[in-house]
């Protein structure tokens, strides 16, 4: 991507036609959700609530991130019949595959589809002049306050202060921002920070009141990951039933990708039916860890990525990560 070019192209029109005549709105993003996926939907609905719409916000959960906790009272998990029978519109956020979404989409799923995203792997499920996917967007927030600007809907704090949260959780407090990113999305965020939102609060509010238990569990991952490929790959392993209050994958990718020499890292996470497995790579390693994902049934971005695999348990899942990897290294 050049530099003179703009990080958000236009969007279609006949999205944004569609979203200025309808009434009821249905917005929803992927399960397990991250900031960036709570805070667009919530976003976005602030956005229409100011139009003047119709809007009721859906989640199949679980809501295991600490940081995400307190807005899963926002989110119903089930769509009451009443606000179906309005035949809503769907607005799908960070989430391009029809999978992700969960029951609550499966709910709707005859209904017209909007996708917003700016993940680019996965089988499109949508009209393509309903879609606005921005894979090189560091966030889908960003992409929301796209659409608001183009609604022409006035930024206001309320709004400015989600964008913000899943931008900066998805870059990892600008951590995953890259030369080409960084001069749209600093923009935004002056305009984001003129509405008298802290990022320096944001912070302290995201991080802050972890337990020591938790990290306790944590170090423990951390302790028993191993190095492949004279340390290039590090794979963790989560396995189930631990005593954990907080999903602890964002501060194991973190701390691992600090380790010397280090170019990607798998956390391996045992589930009830098989495993998930999360990739992380670093910016200069060259490794495209969103094919590797995608390759097994996942997807995701360059850097990070994901993919779910049942039927297995975690020595089989290992095998997989060093086979995928091997030919890289």
């Amino acid at each position: 991507m050049e530099r003179n070019k703009s990080l958000f192209p236009k969007i279609s029109p006949e999205l944004i036609k569609l979203i200025r005549a309808e009434e009821h709105f249905a917005l929803m993003s992927h399960k397990n959700p991250d900031g960036d996926a709570v805070c667009s939907v919530l976003a976005l609905q602030l956005v229409l609530e100011k139009m003047g719409k119709d809007v009721m916000a859906f989640s199949d959960g679980p809501f295991a991130r600490r940081e995400i906790k307190k807005y899963e009272r926002c989110f119903l998990n089930a769509v009451p019949e009443s606000f179906k029978k309005k035949n809503p519109v769907v607005i799908i956020l960070d989430c391009s595959t029809e999978d992700r979404p969960g029951e609550v989409y499966r709910m709707l799923k005859e209904s017209t589809a909007i996708v917003i995203d700016h993940h680019s792997s996965g089988i499109p499920f949508y009209r393509q002049e309903l879609s606005y996917i921005i894979p090189e967007s560091p966030s889908t927030t960003l992409l929301v306050d796209e659409i608001r600007k183009e609604l022409k809907v006035p930024l206001d704090r309320n709004m400015a202060e989600l964008m913000m949260i899943g931008f900066l959780t998805d870059t990892g407090f600008f951590h995953f921002l890259n030369e080409y990113q960084a001069p749209d999305s600093f923009e935004k965020i002056k305009h984001f920070t003129e509405t008298g939102i802290s990022p320096y609060e944001i912070y302290d509010e995201l991080n802050d009141g972890r337990k020591l238990e938790d990290l306790k569990i944590i170090a423990d991952i951390i302790k028993e990951s191993t190095t492949h490929f004279s340390g290039s790959l590090i794979i963790a392993v989560e396995k189930k039933n631990l005593n954990i209050t907080e999903k602890p994958g964002d501060t194991i990718y973190r701390s691992l990708l600090e380790v010397e020499n280090v170019k990607a890292i798998a956390l391996i996470k045992e589930t009830d039916d098989g495993v998930e497995i999360g990739f992380r790579a670093k910016n200069k390693a060259g490794i495209d860890v969103g094919q590797i994902a995608q390759a097994l049934g996942g997807g995701g971005h360059r850097l990070a990525s994901g993919a779910s695999i049942t039927g297995i348990g975690i020595q089989q899942a290992k095998e997989i990560v060093l086979s995928n990897f091997e030919p890289l290294f």
